[in-house]
């Protein structure tokens, strides 16, 4: 499920190379596309073809590739977080937090001392009831434009947009896929296919898209994770000492007077205590702490990145726009080749790999702090306007990075 766009074929350049798309359609050997995947992709991407006037794109409705198979945009368009079909980022993501939960409240916090554990229920305990709410904001609004949710049908299917009409999806501030007048910064996007309002980026671990209706819900779900997960490493690190220093103080809860060995824990006090030996609890405890020392990194890294977006007054679409400008103005000689073209418009950044055009290796770089946590794909205008597709002189995008979520598009 994350970006792609049309025409992400990869094209041969020679006999025995090709330039890919990192999509891998290619026959061993040859460096062709496989015929059986030409067969099914021809129908629906939009192909490059040479003509005296430069590059131009033969019009057919748009579609996505993804380790070779065809996923084309929804066709009923997606309200929040919550429509299905639901990302694996998203289950991820509500497991961790579940299981953090568990342990912080039924294995750790019920080993501090008596004054410290009351303290760390209430510090504790209101930041997770904040994140959890802020989380689910962030998940069930619906960020799209105004005239979107008042006027669109969201159980019509959606029509295929089709460029021998029109040269964009947004035109003169109205959508000829939405079908309705939308604001300025209004994009369409790919994966939710519908306008979102205020486009800042698809976010995969809501599985929503991030506007101006739920920015804040999102920046603050960003910042309650990371503060209650700087609890939590306190606590584990308070555990882990004392249990090396002096074990008999985290010994103080009276169901422990009955439990003579040394070696046996309580876990889940004081509801439902369960005896489990002194290394369950090291193992739960290294590997709590080692998914929340990973966890810090890469949220405290997003966390860091918004921060810096709001003291330049930025979206993560703008800034990624901006980015692109000055990788492709430092190398004006990939421009002119046809077959970069082919991979370029679009930036990606997600989870595992962090997708950009070939020109665009530094910026590649100065995104990493995004990668691992919201994966969008957006395309730039060789003029450098704000939308989400192809401008007028670069109108074939194809899809780049792992290939996790669509592209918005205007």
């Amino acid at each position: 499920m994350a970006p792609g766009s049309a025409g992400p074929l990869a094209v041969s350049a020679g006999p025995d190379c090709c330039i890919p798309s990192p999509l891998g359609l290619c026959d061993s050997g040859r460096g062709r596309p496989s015929q059986d995947l030409m067969a099914q992709v021809l129908p629906f991407c939009v192909l490059q073809m040479d003509t005296p006037s430069g590059s131009q794109c033969s019009v057919t409705p748009e579609a996505i590739l993804n380790n070779e198979k065809l996923v084309l945009p929804p066709r009923i368009s997606r309200v929040n977080g919550w429509s299905l079909p639901l990302h694996y980022f998203q289950v991820v993501t509500w497991a961790v937090f579940v299981g953090l939960s568990l342990a912080s409240f039924g294995i750790f916090i019920p080993l501090l001392p008596h004054s410290w554990k009351y303290i760390a229920y209430v510090v504790t305990g209101g930041i997770f009831s904040f994140h959890l709410v802020v989380h689910l904001i962030a998940s069930c609004i619906d960020p799209g434009d105004s005239n979107v949710r008042l006027m669109k049908n969201y159980s019509q299917p959606m029509p295929f947009f089709d460029r021998s009409k029109h040269a964009h999806v947004i035109q003169n501030q109205f959508c000829h896929l939405c079908k309705v007048t939308v604001n300025k910064k209004t994009k369409h996007c790919i994966s939710c296919n519908k306008c979102v309002s205020g486009f800042d980026h698809h976010c995969k671990w809501i599985n929503n898209c991030v506007g101006s209706r739920n920015y804040w819900f999102f920046f603050s779900t960003v910042a309650s994770a990371t503060a209650g997960m700087l609890c939590l490493i306190a606590i584990l690190l308070y555990v882990l000492v004392q249990y090396l220093v002096n074990p008999r103080v985290l010994r103080t809860d009276p169901k422990y007077e009955d439990v003579k060995n040394m070696n046996t824990w309580l876990l889940f006090l004081p509801l439902f205590p369960v005896q489990v030996q002194t290394l369950i609890v090291v193992i739960i405890g290294m590997l709590v702490l080692l998914l929340d020392f990973l966890g810090l990194v890469h949220l405290g890294q997003l966390l860091i990145f918004h921060i810096y977006l709001k003291a330049k007054k930025m979206t993560t679409f703008e800034y990624l726009i901006n980015t692109r400008k000055e990788e492709s103005s430092k190398h004006p000689a990939v421009r002119k080749d046809p077959y970069v073209q082919m991979d370029k418009g679009f930036l990606q950044q997600g989870d595992g790999a962090l997708g950009s055009s070939a020109q665009g290796v530094k910026a590649k770089s100065s995104l990493l702090i995004h990668k691992h946590l919201c994966h969008f794909c957006t395309s730039v205008n060789q003029d450098g306007d704000l939308t989400a597709r192809e401008g007028d002189e670069d109108p074939c995008p194809s899809a780049l990075g792992d290939g996790h979520h669509r592209p918005v598009a205007s």
